[in-house]
């Protein structure tokens, strides 16, 4: 009796499970959403009231009687300072709690491939007007809502956006003014997804997004030492493509030396920037598959010099804004510049990673450079790509 009745039991669970449905959760019409905190400054006695650049992003929050968020529609929470690169697609292996952007490693429903373009890096959220607020928190592992009411309480942003059906958007967190600090928001409605790019060409384009005032009055961190930091409000900027040797040398690839790209101008301005490009395999003697150890260069000039009448070397001084490079390429590369990033470790602005039957495959990508109170930051696009063949 009794077998036959846990027989009954365990076919009624079967049963149910095989009727029950799981819901997931969808966006019917979804913008995407990509966030940067570029607040960089440390909290001293000369500044103690400025709020902690480290922060909780709010969509649509509940407030209780007082005013303070007891919930939000999403929260991105522990948002740290931004990292000098940012990934075409999120770390898969990383469970470090503070973020150096939303979403992260932040469990989200991630944008698709959208256009060919690989979206995992941003946020879907509900399209429409809707409220955001930044809150400064304080640098702890608690999670917001955890927080003691007063530790909520500090909103540094409140402001209202309408986001459009199936577009994308970053979003940044920037210091408007250096002498009044006053935190801002700055939303960018990207145009990659729609714009005809050739999958044999980089492109990138660039934005000084650095607060009203930093290049006259604004102060570098931890850098005093190094020269060419800073950047006047308006700048050219040329590139020049470099094949690494065994030394970890960049080696000039003819026709890509010091070709001007663009005017850099100051500016929150959210317009989206004109696009450059340079071929994803400029060196005749690649396979056309993978293009070796590269290096990008940025010179940033005046437009009282060009390329070929520069007078500044790294080395010899400072410029006085007049003169800086940025170099994106392998670790460890000898050579004088004021400004290093390592993103591909073999190719830099492009992608190499197994596709195929390959090993290494490198795959053209969209980029945009934005330099913001004397630190320059990499965002890196990359197209969906042929998964590897074991």
């Amino acid at each position: 009796m009794n077998n036959r009745i846990i027989l009954l039991l365990l076919l009624w669970i079967a049963v149910g499970a095989a009727c029950r449905k799981t819901e997931y959760t969808t966006i019917a019409e979804p913008a995407y959403l990509r966030i940067f905190n570029n607040l960089d400054y440390n909290i001293t006695v000369d500044n103690k009231e400025a709020p902690q650049p480290f922060l909780t992003f709010l969509l649509d929050p509940e407030l209780d009687a007082g005013g303070i968020p007891v919930a939000a529609k999403a929260t991105g929470d522990f948002l740290d300072k931004r990292a000098a690169w940012a990934r075409p697609y999120p770390d898969a292996v990383n469970t470090t709690l503070f973020q150096t952007e939303y979403p992260g490693s932040a469990k989200v429903l991630a944008g698709p491939v959208l256009n060919g373009y690989d979206l995992s890096s941003w946020a879907q959220v509900p399209a429409g007007k809707h409220r955001v607020m930044f809150i400064s928190r304080p640098i702890s592992e608690v999670p917001f809502f955890q927080l003691p009411k007063d530790l909520r309480s500090q909103v540094i942003i409140d402001t209202t956006i309408d986001f459009g059906s199936r577009e994308v958007y970053t979003m940044h967190v920037l210091e408007k003014d250096v002498d009044t600090k006053t935190p801002g928001i700055y939303v960018r409605k990207e145009t990659f997804i729609n714009q005809p790019f050739s999958d044999s060409m980089v492109y990138v384009n660039f934005y000084n997004l650095s607060s009203s005032g930093f290049f006259e009055r604004g102060k570098l961190r931890n850098n005093s030492e190094v020269f060419n930091l800073k950047i006047r409000d308006t700048m050219n900027v040329y590139y020049s493509l470099g094949k690494v040797n065994e030394q970890n040398r960049p080696l000039p690839v003819a026709g890509h030396i010091g070709v001007l790209m663009d005017k850099v101008v100051r500016s929150h301005d959210p317009a989206v920037h004109p696009y450059y490009s340079f071929p994803l395999f400029p060196d005749t003697t690649a396979n056309k598959i993978y293009d070796g150890r590269m290096a990008q260069t940025f010179t940033f000039l005046s437009p009282a010099y060009t390329y070929e009448n520069n007078p500044f070397i790294q080395y010899m001084g400072e410029s006085n804004g007049r003169f800086s490079e940025l170099r994106i390429g392998p670790a460890g590369m000898p050579g004088d510049v004021a400004y290093r990033t390592v993103a591909d470790f073999l190719t830099g602005m492009v992608v190499t990673i197994r596709s195929g039957k390959y090993l290494n495959r490198s795959f053209a990508t969209v980029n945009t450079i934005e330099y913001v109170n004397g630190k320059f930051y990499l965002m890196t696009i990359q197209r969906k790509y042929e998964p590897p063949v074991y």
